[in-house]
């Protein structure tokens, strides 16, 4: 809106408020100060609803039919002044206002009628009111009809109080049934809104019971001549017009606290959440309860929705807008066209639903490059078991052979030898005694690279053989039966090992526990000693088998305070 009719607008308010008030004490005897007080309120209440309106929605029409109900409402006090044609005027504008309210309910809230049928409605209201109040005018002589003070009507054609009945009678039922028409039509609005639209139409239907029950019980005794209290009618009762320009201020409401609710629904997100809870969590801000979040296929060929249903952004449905996200247009938000009035609100809402999705699409990005990692980890630690047990079966297919039989052929050769040459019988003892220290040198070494046991036996077999080789007296408090996953178990193996390997050579302890279990979804490996404690987690070989640990996607955890012992405990799931 210009800078110079907003002034205009501005200034007939004030003069139209400063009108009321002059009109209301000259000339003539003032009218309670109710009236004065209620009129100056209503009128001047919807002047500032419509520069507001027109402020907040320029291209809508809204704030001038505000402006024009502000108006309308204040005219007919021209017939305060006591002369004959301020009097006609005011009498024959009397009703106006109610035909511009009717007109203001029925655009709400884009601002525009929605089909012809409510445009000859419209008409027909602005048609009916004037029109009626014209042709009563034609046969009511108020200084006959008690009035006597009250200044000549210019449209005077008949004084016949018979005439002038007749017609108010035949006016209660068109009236009747023109107010039973706004206010079903209104109804249907609200019923066939939804999403924002509906939520915006809830405050209007109340307003319109309220205000359409006003003008029945105004109609029915204005022209019945039912005596009612004008304290009543005519200064309590518009005040229920005040929620006209209540509706603007509960809609600018709605607004600021759907922009509230956005912010807040994006933050409580948890990070990387799903598109269909961001959907959830924007539906439920915004009220809108059909509105879609979807994402192009990736050939290119459309849009499917967080349901799974396909969306076409050139047709998005009687009633929707599509509202691309981002500058590559990879998602779409399908809304509510009402929130088309909402521009701030549609702003934050595209923002708040990029940056959840960019957000969601670099946790996705960072996941994926995670579970490579892992991947890639895994993959070196099996090649290495594998590598181990090829190194072993080698060492145990090939030298430890070779040393066995030369065990045995030196074996042979000392029996031989026996009494002919003490020297080389001695020679013999000592050649056989290093082949069997290097073989069991080499056992010991292919059982580091990778126990045979382990594949022999299983877990329970291997630990056994580690407990009852530990110089440290250990016992097992648990042991699960049956057989693993070959990477599981060999976690769980060094894990054991190293654990007892560190126990005798560093904690100084007496004894010592293993504890293995399977429990759900996971097998719980813990090693416990009585020993000094003081385990540092750096050190490279505990650093080493975390490694071991998270490869297999377990998680290590060492508690060790001085002078109390040492306890760890891996978890490695197992399915």
């Amino acid at each position: 809106m210009s800078r110079r009719l907003r002034a205009i607008l501005i200034a007939g308010a004030v003069a139209m408020v400063a009108y009321e008030i002059v009109v209301s004490y000259v000339p003539g005897p003032p009218p309670e100060l109710i009236f004065v007080i209620t009129n100056a309120a209503v009128g001047l209440s919807f002047l500032v609803a419509g520069i507001a309106a027109w402020q907040r929605w320029p291209a809508s029409r809204l704030g001038l039919l505000f402006t024009i109900v502000g108006y309308a409402w204040l005219l007919p006090q021209v017939g305060q002044l006591r002369y004959a044609l301020p009097f006609t005027i005011s009498n024959i504008t009397a009703n106006i206002y109610a035909a511009s309210l009717a007109h203001l309910a029925l655009a709400w809230p884009s601002g525009r009628l929605r089909s012809r049928f409510e445009r000859g409605v419209v008409v027909a209201v602005y048609t009916w009111n004037t029109g009626q109040s014209i042709v009563s005018l034609l046969f009511w002589n108020p200084r006959t009809n008690g009035c006597a003070g009250c200044p000549a009507n210019l449209l005077l054609v008949s004084g016949s109080n018979s005439i002038e009945h007749i017609f108010d009678v035949i006016s209660v039922p068109v009236g009747l049934t023109i107010s039973a028409i706004v206010l079903t039509l209104i109804v249907r609005h609200w019923r066939s809104a939804r999403g924002w639209s509906r939520r915006v139409m809830v405050p209007l239907v109340w307003i319109s019971f309220a205000v359409v029950a006003l003008s029945v019980v105004q109609t029915v005794t204005g022209n019945l001549n039912l005596h009612v209290s004008n304290l009543v009618l005519y200064g309590i009762a518009p005040l229920i017009l005040l929620a006209g320009p209540a509706l603007f201020v509960a809609s600018t409401l709605r607004a600021r606290m759907a922009r509230g609710a956005v912010g807040s629904a994006i933050v409580d997100l948890e990070p990387g959440a799903p598109p269909e809870r961001l959907r959830d969590a924007l539906a439920r801000a915004l009220g809108d309860s059909t509105m879609q979040l979807a994402f192009r296929l990736p050939d290119g060929s459309g849009y499917l929705d967080t349901s799974g249903r396909a969306v076409d952004p050139a047709r998005p449905g009687q009633g929707r807008v599509v509202m691309p996200l981002g500058e590559s247009g990879e998602a779409v938000l399908v809304h509510d066209q009402g929130l088309e009035h909402e521009p701030q609100l549609v702003r934050l809402t595209a923002s708040a639903a990029g940056m959840a999705l960019e957000h969601a699409r670099l946790q996705a990005e960072v996941q994926a490059q995670l579970e490579q990692v892992q991947a890639s980890r895994t993959r070196i630690v099996e090649a290495g078991d594998a590598e181990r047990r090829r190194l072993e079966r080698d060492l145990h297919d090939g030298a430890q052979q070779r040393l066995v039989t030369l065990t045995l052929a030196l074996g042979m050769a000392r029996s031989r030898a026996a009494g002919a040459d003490p020297e080389l019988e001695s020679l013999i003892d000592s050649a056989t005694k290093e082949a069997r220290e290097a073989l069991v040198e080499l056992r010991e070494l292919a059982r580091g690279i990778h126990p045979a046991v382990l594949t022999e036996t299983g877990l329970a077999g291997a630990i056994q053989a580690l407990v009852e080789r530990s110089p440290v007296a250990t016992t097992i408090t648990a042991l699960p039966a049956g057989r693993f996953p070959a990477q599981i178990e060999a976690t769980a193996y060094f894990v054991v090992s190293e654990a007892l390997a560190n126990v005798a050579k560093h904690a100084a302890a007496g004894s010592a526990q293993v504890t293995i279990r399977q429990l759900t979804g996971q097998l719980m490996v813990q090693v416990s000693d009585d020993g000094a404690g003081g385990a540092k987690p750096e050190g490279s070989g505990l650093r080493g088998l975390a490694d071991r640990v998270a490869s297999a996607g377990g998680v290590l955890r060492i508690d060790s305070p001085p002078g109390s012992g040492t306890r760890l405990e891996a978890d490695i799931p197992c399915t």
